[in-house]
């Protein structure tokens, strides 16, 4: 009995065989070109829409076991077949000679290859590369075990940065930590994906070419916000809001559209959209790269990384051996760098700020101390109708103007340093950037010949005398 069920599940899978390679007798007969200036790849287009790829098998792997891949998160849902006895016959998807399921980061075929000749249904996707791997399967498992191994690296680098910026976050409360931590959660997303670690973890079955453009789009718009508020750019630049917002608007736009139709114009203007935001910053960057040093790291890094995408981005439409270099892995090495890069400003700028506070609480107690002195003295108001210390605080402020050639920012700044205000509390108060701040107390220095606040305090006290 068991010979005969044998027997009937045999003519079941020949018949099902029978009838794929039936309905793909015709495929031979389109008309083929050469894909991407590739001249060991043809593609053609039938009457449904889908592409075939038709390509070669190695002569040094026939005849034998062979595993096949497409190295591409955009290339996923397609067909195998493969030309055996004139006919094409079905590969079987993620599975093994002997039919038990295998996980990998990408669809992969492994199968016995007696012919050269195979065939790609790709099912009505578009896409611009393919980076197809055939190779026996003992050469196949080795390079990925090793591409796995530096993926991991990579992604621990990143994991780390991410935990490290939480973590002065929570220390100093800066957004420009939580940013940055955003910033990268984003690209480690990307790169997941890309890599297919989703689909490996999912055993398949998650697949969404559009949830790359959305974290592609998320991370632009974050870098962008993130340079704005690491270079301090909200006095240097108050339009920014006004170049920001239409700029984001019009990514969103272009990705739903896009997300909603699959039309490739979408596509294309989205990856202009994305580098805008960006490329203002850089551009600030690179204005302020002689006079701060937060800009040269970023535009080293930041504008190292924009390169690298813009090239990795015109591969995908351009035919060029120059730009053949500039794959996922050159861009996961720029990643590294500005990783590294980025992460030392961050270490810099918070020594820097607790060096500066230190100063200022330095500073602090010496004006708490200059204060109770001053109470002692007994020149807080003067009685019988005089006028009160605040008045006489704006005729000395006057005076001091017209005996010191003082600008009208200037003498604000110095009523702010007679009222005790550090320089941030002068940036918040006379809106006004704190590099601004710094620039008119060096010139009061200048003109009124003292060396600290303190000195000033006495110009003052002596002026009021």
């Amino acid at each position: 009995m068991s010979w005969f069920i044998r027997f009937v599940c045999l003519l079941m899978v020949s018949g099902k065989l029978y009838a794929q390679s039936a309905t793909l007798s015709p495929v031979p007969k389109l008309k083929f070109g050469i894909l991407h200036g590739k001249k060991d790849l043809l593609s053609a287009e039938d009457k449904q829409g889908n592409i075939w790829i038709k390509g070669r098998i190695p002569s040094s792997l026939l005849p034998g076991p062979v595993i096949f891949q497409i190295s591409n998160m955009q290339v996923v849902d397609y067909d195998m077949y493969l030309q055996q006895g004139g006919q094409l016959m079905p590969v079987q998807k993620n599975t093994d000679l002997k039919g038990h399921a295998i996980q990998t980061r990408y669809p992969v075929y492994y199968f016995v290859a007696k012919d050269s000749i195979y065939y790609l249904n790709i099912k009505k996707q578009p896409f611009q590369r393919m980076h197809i791997t055939i190779d026996e399967p003992g050469k196949f498992v080795k390079q990925a075990n090793i591409n796995f191994m530096v993926n991991s690296i990579y992604y621990g680098l990143l994991l780390m940065a991410i935990i490290f910026n939480v973590i002065l976050y929570l220390i100093f409360r800066d957004k420009r930590f939580w940013l940055y931590s955003l910033l990268q959660l984003s690209l480690f997303l990307i790169f997941l994906y890309q890599d297919g670690m989703f689909y490996f973890f999912s055993k398949g079955n998650w697949v969404n070419p559009h949830f790359l453009l959305w974290n592609i789009a998320i991370c632009a718009i974050l870098s962008g916000i993130f340079a704005y508020y690491f270079l301090d750019l909200k006095h240097k630049v108050p339009r920014f809001k006004q170049i920001a917002i239409p700029v984001i608007s019009a990514i969103f736009c272009t990705v739903l559209i896009y997300t909603w139709t699959d039309i490739q114009l979408f596509r294309n203007l989205a990856s202009v959209f994305f580098y805008s935001l960006p490329a203002v910053c850089i551009y600030h960057a690179v204005k302020m790269f002689r006079k701060d040093v937060y800009a040269r790291f970023l535009v080293l890094s930041f504008g190292f990384i924009a390169l690298v995408s813009v090239f990795y981005t015109l591969n995908n439409y351009i035919n060029s051996p120059l730009l053949a270099f500039f794959g996922m892995d050159t861009i996961r090495f720029a990643s590294t760098l500005e990783i590294i890069s980025i992460s030392f400003a961050i270490i810099f700028k918070v020594r820097s700020l607790q060096y500066e506070n230190e100063r200022y609480r330095e500073e602090l107690n010496r004006h708490l101390l200059e204060l109770e002195e001053f109470k002692r003295i007994g020149h807080t108001f003067q009685k019988n109708g005089i006028k009160e210390e605040a008045n006489d605080n704006v005729e000395i402020m006057q005076e001091l103007k017209l005996l010191y050639a003082l600008t009208e920012r200037e003498t604000e700044v110095l009523m702010c340093i007679f009222n005790r205000l550090t320089n941030q509390e002068i940036s918040d108060k006379l809106y006004i950037s704190l590099s601004t701040t710094k620039y008119h107390v060096s010139n009061l220095y200048l003109k009124l010949d003292v060396k600290n606040r303190k000195e000033i305090q006495q110009v003052f006290y002596s002026q009021q005398a």
